[in-house]
């Protein structure tokens, strides 16, 4: 590589020149320039509060929105039927019908699901009443 030596190399001027007497006369241009030119009219403020106050207020619906909508969903899908136990309850001590007439009383369509249900194996229901030791509760006589 060849050896560069600074002082031997073109000189470049510099690419910015200030004018002759600039800074002496400066003081004296500024001043000028300043009272020429208009007063600068205020320009228009807008409130950042009125942001926060709106987007503090979509904040607060939709707070309250999620509270709202689980209190409403649970009021409304309270069900409205009986439950089995009640129902049970209420035969057994308002009724007096006994087991076969509650049975003719059953609409065809549920009594082939009382059918299904009473399809039990033989050895099913024997180790049923083998392994209960109240016998005598699953046995119903009226």
């Amino acid at each position: 590589m060849k050896t560069f030596k600074l002082e031997n190399g073109p000189k470049k001027d510099s690419g910015f020149k200030t004018p002759d007497n600039y800074f002496e006369n400066f003081s004296a241009n500024l001043l000028q320039k300043l009272s020429e030119e208009p007063v600068a009219k205020e320009t228009k403020v807008v409130s950042i509060f009125r942001k926060r106050k709106t987007v503090l207020m979509a904040i607060a619906a939709v707070f309250v929105l999620a509270v709202m909508i689980p209190i409403a969903y649970q009021i409304n899908t309270k069900t409205k039927e009986v439950d089995t136990v009640t129902l049970e309850n209420y035969l057994a001590e308002e009724t007096n019908l006994n087991q076969d007439e509650l049975i003719s009383e059953i609409e065809p369509k549920n009594s082939t699901i009382i059918s299904k249900t009473k399809e039990l194996e033989s050895e099913t229901l024997e180790d049923i009443l083998v392994t209960n030791p109240n016998i005598e509760n699953l046995v119903i006589e009226n």
